[in-house]
């Protein structure tokens, strides 16, 4: 295995502090472990799947025991999810089909993760309450989940870190090259990329309408290299971190251990830290950054 393998998604010089990722360095290990065996990337995110819809459904059933099995398979499927990517890079095999297949699955997990958390609240909650705030946490959450992923994958491009991530996805030339002789492949990449835009398109839209509308004084003066170092600040993408869906089921799980008495209140404020706790945080992060363009703006004129 060459030297350079590395189980990271950016070189050690350019990592920063990231709060959702708290999972890399056992993943890592565990990846390490796996390196020189048959299983791949694609299995192990298979195997993570199956185990975060396992969580799921053990929220589903109400109680607070069965909850804190389904708070400890969401924190195994957590660990997975970084294992498969480092398990990819370490073998020298990160590939664009891994890539979607792990961010819809993500979301496929998500969507049935929330609705169990709905079904839990709806035994104390006007269903309709419990409905909608559930759909608004996941909608929010997987905004917010996007910002931070937006922002990562543009630091990672510019830092010469993993590239099978992009701001924009579709098939590229570089897509087609690799599976000229594949075509099944090629096909298959394809429909994974139309269910990702499905599910994350319109986020991407608006986070880069947000970002556009942060960096704007300094755009407008043509003042790219300081618009990108503003974006580039290590604190702030520390900050938008917080936001990832790692950090997120670390939460659901510290409110599930707090629910000995009461689970229902603590799902119940779990759904609302996530749909408007990360929400804020999200919005000071782009004001931030805004109010950090305008006073370079200031300074350049």
């Amino acid at each position: 295995m060459p030297e350079t393998a590395t189980a990271g998604k950016l070189p050690e010089a350019e990592r920063f502090i990231d709060l959702s990722d708290y999972a890399r360095p056992l993943a890592a290990w565990i990846a390490r472990q796996l390196r020189d065996t048959p299983l791949r990337a694609p299995l192990v995110t298979l195997v993570w799947a199956l185990i975060g819809l396992w969580g799921a459904y053990c929220y589903s059933l109400g109680g607070y025991a069965v909850a804190l099995l389904g708070a400890a398979a969401m924190q195994m499927k957590n660990v997975l999810d970084a294992v498969d990517g480092s398990l990819a890079r370490l073998q020298n095999r990160p590939s664009r089909i891994g890539r979607f297949l792990d961010s819809i699955m993500d979301a496929v997990v998500a969507a049935v993760l929330y609705a169990a958390l709905a079904m839990t609240l709806a035994r104390e909650r006007p269903d309709y309450y419990a409905a909608g705030l559930a759909v608004a946490a996941l909608v929010l959450g997987l905004l917010q989940g996007s910002v931070y992923n937006y922002l990562y994958v543009r630091f990672r491009a510019r830092r010469g870190g993993d590239t099978t991530s992009r701001i924009r996805e579709e098939i590229t030339p570089e897509d087609r090259a690799r599976y000229e002789r594949h075509p099944v492949a090629l096909s298959f990449l394809r429909l994974l990329i139309h269910a990702y835009n499905w599910i994350y398109g319109w986020q991407d839209v608006v986070v880069h309408r947000v970002d556009r509308w942060a960096a704007e004084p300094l755009l407008r003066r043509g003042r790219e290299d300081l618009a990108a170092a503003l974006r580039d600040d290590r604190q702030l993408l520390t900050a938008a971190s917080a936001l990832g869906p790692g950090l997120l089921i670390l939460v659901l799980d510290l409110y599930t251990v707090a629910g000995m008495r009461n689970l229902t209140l603590a799902l119940e404020l779990f759904l609302w830290t996530t749909a408007l706790g990360g929400t804020l945080l999200a919005a000071a992060i782009f004001l931030r950054l805004r109010r950090a363009a305008m006073r370079l703006a200031r300074q350049t004129e």
